[in-house]
């Protein structure tokens, strides 16, 4: 079809059938050895967000692990401070509230700060609008497109950044959409830096890795080795949007050579390091990962 059948890796199907059975029982008791849990997000079903090991944890998100990480979702406005009090004179009664923004530099995460230094250097692993730097990498481990759905794709990446002792491991999530789901409503926008495990920047906020054009490939993996082989992404890179042409090896399911995903390249800066071209499911190829 392309280039990049140079990759093409045929196998078994049942010898895959088994590989994956395996690998899903192996991930989730690397996760559960680290102590991820799901917590509810507040609806049921299957799908996609179901954990790889076939449970029904769908809607669900990691929870803290109690290492001072964690995953959840804010219920307070973000910049803002409630403080109500209320008098009554009569049959009157009054409230009052008064909103204060959060102040970036001192020293108290609040709002939508994600961390706040107590100073304005802007590459010290807090900006100076108080965004923390999310790790970024391609993983060091290969997949068929048969990765158990988006769910199962995020799980493996928690698993390789747990297994490197990557800080935050239970936040990561894979780059990657369906023809449902963009991986930009999957990920964090995040303010601060996208930066390897390595300490180089590949983007200086949500904005710049969407750009088209990154500071540095995405080619060093959780353990910091170099990594060449292409990636599924099944996104493309300028706006992290679902890359149409394919069936997404079938959400991410299947590892039949008659499915096509998306792929991209780890060792470019420009756009085809998210969306190169789509290849067959039964390829051996890469995911990109990141922190949240």
């Amino acid at each position: 079809m392309n280039t990049m059948h140079s990759f093409n890796l045929k196998t078994l199907p049942l010898l895959a059938l088994v590989v994956a059975a395996c690998a899903a029982e192996k991930i989730q008791d690397i996760i559960d050895q680290k102590g991820v849990t799901y917590c509810s997000m507040g609806h049921d079903g299957g799908g996609d967000d179901a954990p790889a090991d076939g449970s029904s944890t769908a809607g669900h998100e990691p929870c803290s692990t109690g290492t001072g990480s964690s995953t959840g979702t804010s219920t307070t406005t973000p910049g803002t401070s409630t403080d109500e009090s209320s008098s009554t004179g009569g049959d009157d009664t009054t409230s009052s509230t008064t909103a204060q923004a959060s102040v970036c530099g001192d020293g108290v995460v609040e709002g939508d700060e994600t961390c706040d230094d107590m100073n304005s250097v802007p590459d010290d692993g807090c900006n100076n609008v108080c965004a923390k730097d999310s790790l970024i990498f391609v993983t060091s481990q290969v997949y068929s497109g048969a990765v158990n759905g988006l769910a199962g794709a995020d799980q493996r990446c928690r698993m390789l950044a747990a297994l490197a002792d990557l800080p935050r491991f239970d936040t990561f999530r894979a780059w990657l959409s369906t023809a449902e789901t963009a991986a930009a409503d999957r990920l964090l926008h995040s303010r601060g830096r996208y930066v390897l495990v390595n300490g180089l920047v590949v983007a200086d906020d949500w904005d710049g890795l969407v750009s088209g054009t990154l500071l540095h490939p995405i080619e060093v993996d959780e353990m910091s080795e170099t990594q060449t082989l292409p990636a599924w992404t099944g996104t493309l890179a300028d706006d992290g949007q679902p890359a149409f042409g394919s069936d997404f090896c079938d959400n991410w399911t299947t590892f039949s050579g008659d499915s096509f995903g998306g792929t991209g390249l780890p060792s470019v800066v420009d756009a085809t390091w998210s969306f190169f071209s789509h290849g067959p499911c039964d390829l051996d190829l890469h995911l990109y990962c990141i922190e949240q």
